[in-house]
């Protein structure tokens, strides 16, 4: 084969290597921390920046208009699976803490490649926030009355907080549109986030994003949100909504689901290493040959001895 039609035949074969349209779907998954570690419902173990004991009970809220950044500069779509992406309400997803499926957001397919960053609003913007969009539980559940301003919460945050005379009083962080004294004049509270990824989105793979709800943000920076002073009745206080709305910005995080493992490992890593601090402290002779460096490389080497039997 002469060596023009040999280069000629490659090339093709190439090309139809290549398929530049194909694509793949895509899971976030949402998870919530609180100091730190994963959220525990019903638990009074919390406590916020201005010294209020609390416990969460159960987080309803929306997510809309998410989107990926691909290498062009781009920002791409992604429509709830299973929806015609015509609809308004393939771009909003509802998350309920008590509803276990709704922690996974399934997207259509989007085009395979490299994206370096994901945008979404949290809650609902005013194209969408309109009374009506939504006809059947449990997002019907979320309206947010005419009177003050219409559409749908953002979220419902709910939980109970310890008053100074240890008496639980209800916490229901209820945000959504804003209004004046006289409900003539009204404000969106909605926010858009931004954050930078390094995301590859490839055929034939569990294609998964990671996004935490860091909670215990909500009520500390930049604004430090004492709970005898806004921590229930807030859907009539502009104020605390935009107080809150403040605060929301850092939030959230964003990362790979191995990403997120490290980290769990890394903080249980840190836990057994204070807590054989603490034991050594207390032992007496003090055993100075011990420290939590070698015994960790012993238990990794008896592991290792182990599978080989």
């Amino acid at each position: 084969m002469k060596p023009r039609l040999l280069v000629i035949v490659f090339a093709l074969m190439m090309a139809a290597c290549t398929k530049p349209n194909e694509k793949a779907e895509i899971n976030l998954n949402l998870g919530y921390e609180v100091n730190g570690k994963s959220l525990v419902t019903d638990s009074l173990c919390y406590e916020n920046e201005a010294g209020n004991k609390f416990l969460i009970t159960e987080i309803q809220w929306f997510l809309s208009n998410i989107e990926l950044k691909n290498e062009a500069g781009d920002w791409i779509m992604l429509h709830q699976t299973g929806l015609s992406d015509t609809l308004d309400v393939s771009r909003v997803y509802y998350i309920d803490t008590d509803i276990p499926e709704s922690q996974t957001l399934h997207s259509s397919p989007v085009k395979v490649g490299h994206y370096t960053a994901i945008r979404f609003t949290f809650g609902l913007d005013e194209t969408d926030n309109q009374t009506g969009l939504f006809t059947d539980p449990p997002e019907s559940e979320m309206f947010w009355p005419d009177m003050l301003g219409g559409g749908y919460h953002y979220m419902k945050l709910n939980g109970k907080y310890l008053k100074a005379e240890d008496r639980l009083a209800p916490m229901a962080i209820h945000l959504g549109i804003g209004q004046n004294e006289d409900c003539t004049e009204f404000y969106q509270n909605y926010f858009i986030v931004e954050l930078p990824i390094e995301f590859n989105v490839k055929v034939n793979t569990e294609n998964q994003l990671d996004l935490t709800m860091v909670i215990d943000n909500w009520f500390r920076n930049p604004n430090t949100i004492d709970f005898d002073e806004l921590g229930s009745h807030i859907m009539q206080n502009q104020t605390a909504q935009r107080l809150l709305k403040g605060n929301g910005k850092d939030v959230f995080r964003i990362g790979m689901p191995t990403d997120n493992e490290n980290n769990k490992n890394m903080e249980k890593d840190n836990s057994l290493a204070e807590k054989f601090k603490n034991v050594m402290q207390k032992a007496a002779p003090k055993p100075h040959f011990w420290n939590w460096e070698s015994v960790k490389e012993r238990h990794l080497n008896s592991k290792i001895q182990n599978s080989k039997i």
